[in-house]
């Protein structure tokens, strides 16, 4: 596997991405879980952990979120797009996810984004990037809580001041990167949430 370490705020966690050889959802889904088992291992070597291969057994949560059932304080959420897998390890309860860059879909916008958001989306220069850049601010929202797309995305708002990203969910936070011609966020949540 061509694993790769991004380099990411330090109280995100450690990111991790691997190019998907195929264009099919099962090769993202198995490559996405061979990152997970890789960068595993490699976090564990960094921080001086032994973790045993045999005990990254998954369970899962209320809304189905997985986690190590041996290893409940390392956290990690993955995601995966055409072409790229991302893997996030923590110490908090985590989200992350990847697109490459898509067209704003209206459908998608009247339904997902707050009308703040759209109003952004509206004089934006660049309207897709931002369109991909919110929706994967979302997703990594919904996933660090387990819930999924379900959740009522709209209540989740976020604004943009230079390099910050400012949400409505005030015990989250969040980081975004463009990595090659893909948006990645990713999510930490906070004690309390």
């Amino acid at each position: 596997m061509n694993i790769k370490k991004i380099k990411i705020p330090e109280q995100f966690g450690s990111l991790y991405v691997c190019p998907v050889p195929e264009e099919n959802r099962n090769a993202e889904h198995e490559t996405a879980h061979e990152l997970l088992k890789s960068a595993v291992q490699e976090f564990a070597e960094s921080q001086n952990m032994i973790i045993s291969e045999k005990n990254l057994i998954l369970d899962y949560h209320e809304y189905k979120k997985p986690y190590f059932k041996y290893y409940p304080d390392l956290y990690f959420n993955l995601s995966h797009c055409t072409g790229l897998a991302v893997c996030l390890l923590s110490e908090h309860e985590c989200g992350v996810d990847t697109e490459s860059l898509r067209e704003v879909r209206p459908a998608v916008v009247r339904r997902v984004f707050s009308s703040e958001e759209q109003k952004l989306l509206e004089t934006s220069p660049e309207a897709d990037r931002l369109f991909t850049r919110i929706w994967t601010l979302k997703e990594s929202y919904v996933k660090a809580i387990g819930r999924g797309i379900g959740f009522p995305m709209q209540e989740v708002n976020f604004q943009f001041r230079n390099d910050h990203i400012i949400c409505s969910q005030k015990n989250a936070e969040f980081y975004h990167i463009q990595y090659e011609d893909y948006e990645i966020s990713t999510c930490i949540l906070q004690s309390g949430v």
